[in-house]
C-alpha cells in the first residue's frame, strides 16, 4: 500500500511540473494575398526566380526580455506575374520593407485582421520594359520593345538582354544564351532608355545555346533590363512577361498561368 500511495505522489508531482503543460499558443489565425504594382501604371510588376522573387516583411512589436527591439525580417514569395499569396500568418501589424529587389527601397506599413486579408504594394521599378513583342524572321528569334529609366540620374546606366530557357522559369539566373556567342542578345549601356524609341534583340537559333535548340522543344523567352547607378547596387533586373514559342518558331503565346507550382 505504501508503495501505491509513494507512486501516486510522484505522478501527482510529475504532472503538475512545466514539463507536461500544454502548448496553449494559438495557431496562424490569418491569410493574406495581393499584388506589388508599380506606382506610376498601376500594372502588376514582373519579378523572376531565383534573383528577383522575395520581399521582406516584418512583424512589429517584439522586444526583447529588457525591452530593446527584437523585430526579425520573414521572406515572403513573390510569382513571376507580381502576386503573392501567405495563408499562414498572424492577425498583427506589419511593413514591407524591401531593399534589395528591382524596385526601389520601400518601408510600407500594413495590419492583417483574422480570417482573409488582401494587401497591394505600391513600388516604384528602376526602370519599365513597354510594349514587348516577340517574332520570329529571317531565321531568328527578335524582341522588340521600349525602355522606360524611372530617374536616369540615379540609374544612368542600362543593360538590355533576350533571356531563353527550357521552361517558364526563364529569368538571368535561368538562361541559356551566351551573349558572347549570341552577340545580338544583348545591348550594354543603351542609351535611347526614354520609353519612346524601339529597341530591337535577336537570336539566332543555329548558334550553340545549351540544350535550348538541340531538341524541338517550346522556347520561353523574357526580356530583361537592369538599369544601375547610385540605385541598384544589386543589378536585379526588370522584366518583361513570359512568352512562350513553338519548337516550330510558328507560335508565340504570353504564359499567365502562375497558379500552379
Amino acid at each position: 500500500m505504501k508503495k501505491i500511495f509513494v507512486l501516486l505522489s510522484l505522478i501527482v508531482l510529475a504532472t503538475s511540473c512545466d514539463w507536461f503543460e500544454f502548448d496553449n499558443q494559438e495557431y496562424y489565425n490569418a491569410a493574406v494575398e495581393g499584388r506589388i504594382l508599380d506606382s506610376k501604371t498601376g500594372q502588376q510588376m514582373q519579378f523572376a526566380f531565383p534573383n528577383t522573387c522575395k520581399i521582406s516583411i516584418i512583424e512589429e512589436g517584439w522586444t526583447d526580455l529588457s525591452g530593446n527591439p527584437a523585430e526579425e525580417a520573414q521572406t515572403w514569395y513573390v510569382k513571376c506575374n507580381g502576386t503573392y499569396c501567405n495563408k499562414l500568418v498572424w492577425a498583427a501589424k506589419y511593413r514591407m520593407e524591401t531593399k534589395q529587389q528591382n524596385f526601389y527601397p520601400v518601408s510600407i506599413p500594413f495590419e492583417l485582421k483574422k480570417g482573409d486579408n488582401t494587401v497591394d504594394f505600391n513600388v516604384t521599378p528602376y526602370c519599365r520594359v513597354l510594349d514587348p513583342v516577340i517574332t520570329y524572321e529571317d531565321g531568328k528569334i527578335v524582341a522588340r520593345f521600349k525602355v522606360e529609366v524611372e530617374d536616369a540620374t540615379q540609374t544612368p546606366d542600362v543593360t538590355v538582354s533576350l533571356f531563353g530557357f527550357t521552361d517558364r522559369w526563364v529569368s538571368d539566373g535561368n538562361n541559356n544564351f551566351d551573349f558572347k556567342k549570341q552577340t545580338e542578345g544583348q545591348l550594354k549601356k543603351i542609351k535611347n532608355a526614354d520609353g519612346q524609341s524601339t529597341i530591337e534583340l535577336k537570336i539566332d537559333p543555329t548558334v550553340e545555346s545549351g540544350m535550348q535548340f538541340v531538341y524541338t522543344r517550346n522556347h520561353f523567352l523574357r526580356i530583361g533590363a537592369v538599369a544601375t547607378g547610385t540605385e541598384n547596387s544589386g543589378k536585379c533586373y526588370n522584366f518583361s512577361p513570359v512568352f512562350k514559342m513553338s519548337g516550330d518558331f510558328s507560335k508565340v503565346e504570353e504564359v499567365t498561368n502562375w497558379d500552379e507550382d
